[in-house]
């Protein structure tokens, strides 16, 4: 695969590889290819949330943060 880099990146690129931060600019290549999915992943969980919502299967964030108290206190022996 050969990826042509939009001019106004290669600099940014460029410095990240020049102060070490990465070690090549593959390595850049990667790490922004591992966000990109971990967002896409992220956007396609909240997708499900809200089709949840939409199908009545919430629960009311006070009860929910209660419930998550109570048994935090149990676990703690509280």
């Amino acid at each position: 695969m050969t990826i042509d880099v939009p001019q106004e990146f290669e600099s940014f690129v460029a410095s990240l590889v020049a102060r070490r931060r990465f070690l090549s600019e593959h390595e850049v290549l990667v790490e922004s290819l591992r966000l990109l999915q971990a967002r896409e992943s992220l956007a396609e969980e909240i997708q499900k949330g809200f089709e949840q919502i939409d199908l009545g299967q919430s629960v009311d964030g006070s009860f929910a943060f209660t419930k998550l108290r109570d048994r935090l206190n149990e676990r703690l022996g509280s």
